[in-house]
């Protein structure tokens, strides 16, 4: 077990290196690439605070970069003219007090799954308001979609349904690298906690954690994982956890603001 945690803390080794695009009207946005030994392909992730990363495998042929990201240049576009509407919205919600959020999303940006889906609003003869993946790329909300609430409710529940996808066997796949141990995982969407760990080592995970860079999800479930044995934040726990994640306590800080990720229209009551 001590073994595996030890290697476990060394797959962090990547590198940085930094790039640049130029878009239209001569625009240019600068982009890192970031290696990672735990990265099974390329993948490109995008933010109003982050900007534009690409993290590639470790032995990945960097060379072919440019290329890969200069075929995501219309993606890319519309990614930075949505923060740029956003922004718009946000100082007016700052002069009001409120913030925007009458408006459904068009879009959904997973950054914790590397994911970009749009959003279709297909109204049908039905009162119920469902969710489903329709094409690559692509969700359909469908049923009385005039119903904001229940639109907004059918998509909450397509995100705890991929939590439970991909990020739960993500959490089994580290609790087995490292022999930890868990009895079951739920989803949960508190508004105060990414995830918590019960005495009986229940694992609750928010769904908001789509929202979040990967790198920060790993460190949510390890330390999750780290309470299954350790149920304080004694010292004995951050030296567990910093022997998974070293970076722990650096990426714990990133996280303060990591609420401002989550879009508005999820927090509503």
């Amino acid at each position: 077990m001590e073994r595996a945690r030890k290697e476990a803390g060394r797959t962090t080794e990547r590198t940085r290196v930094n790039q640049s695009l130029v878009l239209n009207q001569g625009k240019v946005v600068e982009y890192r690439i970031r290696t990672s030994q735990r990265a099974r392909s390329v993948r490109l992730t995008i933010s109003p605070r982050a900007g534009l990363t690409v993290v590639a495998p470790l032995g990945f042929d960097l060379r072919r970069v440019p290329g890969i990201v200069e075929n995501k240049r219309t993606w890319i576009e519309a990614h930075l003219l949505r923060f740029a509407e956003g922004a718009v919205d946000a100082e007016a919600a700052g002069k009001t007090g409120r913030r925007k959020t009458d408006a459904l999303p068009e879009t959904l940006d997973l950054p914790a799954l590397g994911e970009s889906w749009r959003i279709e609003y297909r109204p049908t003869n039905t009162r119920i308001v469902g969710a489903h993946i329709d094409r690559p790329g692509g969700i359909a909300v469908y049923g009385a979609v005039h119903d904001r609430d229940a639109c907004r409710d059918a998509l909450k529940g397509w995100l705890r349904l991929r939590t439970r996808e991909e990020i739960v066997p993500w959490l089994t796949r580290l609790a087995g690298q490292n022999g930890f141990k868990f009895n079951e995982a739920l989803i949960r969407g508190p508004k105060t906690r990414w995830a918590s760990c019960s005495p009986k080592g229940t694992i609750s995970l928010s769904f908001k954690l789509l929202f979040l860079e990967r790198d920060w999800v790993r460190c949510v479930l390890l330390h999750e994982l780290c309470h299954t044995v350790c149920m304080n934040h004694s010292p004995r726990f951050w030296a567990l956890l910093g022997g998974l994640e070293p970076e722990c306590k650096t990426i714990h800080k990133r996280m303060r603001d990591g609420w401002k990720r989550v879009p508005a229209w999820l927090e509503e009551n």
